[in-house]
């Protein structure tokens, strides 16, 4: 077994710690756990000292129960303000004998966040996603050409761009909870990659992950994220508007959305609450969730007409009773409801971190997230060089005459899914 894997997800909820590994392209489930010590405030944090104590406290509980050391994770960003890109990059393979290697990969990787990072750092690139590479004579790969031969590699991927502020402000809760950071990656993209590990055939469909206060609707096709959008609509505010239509708790409310959800009046006369019957409460809850076809409606006038034939649909919010029915009803399509299948975490309210786990574990080029944006390497007649030394092409020129004797460089992936 590889080292285990810890993914962490910071939620209108609290936070969310996973520790599994992957075997065979399936994910296992070493420990699962939650704290809601501190938690986002409309997506943002706001304590950032207490957020990286919460965080400390749920690392040490989980290497206390797994008896390791977990000194990194892999940090999921919800997608606020997400912005994805399609760009391509080019460089020559630095091996003298023209073998494509994982350096050159990471090459194009620094290229492609260096050319979509603005100079004032408002914006920067969490993530670049390859979904094809580009050898000599335009041969093409969907997964990396390791050791294809091959004067260039281009790369053509889908680079996901954030507010600097907000990738800052979680990466700083992170490191103040003294862990390093593996890798910084979009739950959604994380998530439709992992739905489509499940199922090729749903190359295009909307996925709908219903948080507790935020949910997040994304466009997927073909297995990649083309865009998400998150907005302020969550099951808390079902049960708040079941409180105030029904004059009751808040906790009351809660237990009524969990039990009954949308549903019918049995047969016999029957009230959930005093003077409150089931059929009351699916009409509160089908009022509020209103609000959320509207946002999902408006989302689908910006994507393409065949993603709206298919809902997937996750997240602690997707266990609403009857919501698979209220939503076809609604948009007359299909509805499937995703959970993890893997022990110790099948739970929707898992879904990201547990693809979060997967990701990063198939994310075929991995580099330090220490390394310099701008630096590049560079093969010229059999000489890796780095940018810095481009100017001095005096030295490069003299080092080859140098070494004639040298043989040159050759030439050049309610219905359950």
């Amino acid at each position: 077994m590889d080292k285990p894997i810890a993914a962490l997800e910071i939620t209108s909820t609290g936070i969310k710690l996973v520790v599994g590994y992957v075997y065979h392209h399936l994910v296992y489930i070493l420990h699962a756990l939650e704290s809601d010590r501190a938690r986002l405030f409309q997506g943002q944090i706001t304590d950032a000292e207490e957020m990286s104590h919460a965080i400390r406290e749920l690392i040490l509980s989980a290497e206390k129960t797994l008896g390791i050391s977990l000194e990194s994770v892999v940090l999921g960003l919800p997608s606020l303000d997400l912005n994805v890109v399609q760009a391509r990059e080019e460089t020559t393979t630095t091996d003298p004998e023209s073998h494509v290697q994982l350096f050159d990969g990471s090459n194009c990787l620094a290229m492609l966040q260096k050319q979509k990072t603005d100079e004032e750092g408002k914006k920067v690139v969490v993530d670049v996603v390859p979904y094809q590479y580009i050898l000599d004579k335009n041969e093409t790969f969907t997964s990396f050409p390791l050791a294809k031969v091959s004067s260039t590699l281009a790369m053509a991927a889908d680079v996901e761009i954030m507010d600097g502020l907000l990738v800052k402000s979680f990466s700083k809760a992170v490191t103040d909870a003294g862990l390093r950071i593996d890798k910084l990656v979009n739950v959604t993209n994380a998530a439709v990659k992992y739905i489509c590990s499940f199922q090729k055939s749903y190359s295009e469909y909307v996925y709908l992950d219903i948080g507790a206060k935020l949910t997040t609707l994304g466009y997927a096709y073909d297995g990649r994220l083309y865009r998400a959008e998150t907005i302020n609509f969550g099951s808390d505010l079902i049960s708040e508007n079941l409180a105030k239509d029904f004059s009751i708790s808040l906790e009351e409310a809660e237990r009524l959305k969990c039990t009954y959800g949308i549903s019918k009046d049995p047969s016999f006369s029957f009230e959930a609450v005093k003077g409150v019957k089931v059929s009351q409460i699916a009409a509160s809850i089908s009022k509020t969730l209103q609000i959320l076809t509207d946002k999902v409606n408006a989302f689908n006038l910006t994507i393409d007409s065949s993603a709206r034939n298919l809902f997937i649909v996750s997240g602690g919010g997707g266990d609403l009773n009857g919501l698979d029915t209220y939503l076809s009803k609604a948009f007359q399509n299909r509805i499937l409801l995703f959970t993890p299948t893997c022990y110790g975490a099948r739970s929707k309210r898992f879904t990201n971190c547990v693809s979060l786990i997967a990701y990063y574990a198939g994310y075929e080029i991995k580099t330090s997230p220490n390394r310099p944006v701008d630096l590049t390497l560079t093969r010229i007649s059999g000489k890796v060089i780095s940018d810095n030394d481009k100017g001095d092409l005096t030295r490069l020129n003299q080092n080859k005459d140098d070494n004639v004797k040298k043989a040159p460089a050759k030439d050049p992936g309610e219905e359950e899914l």
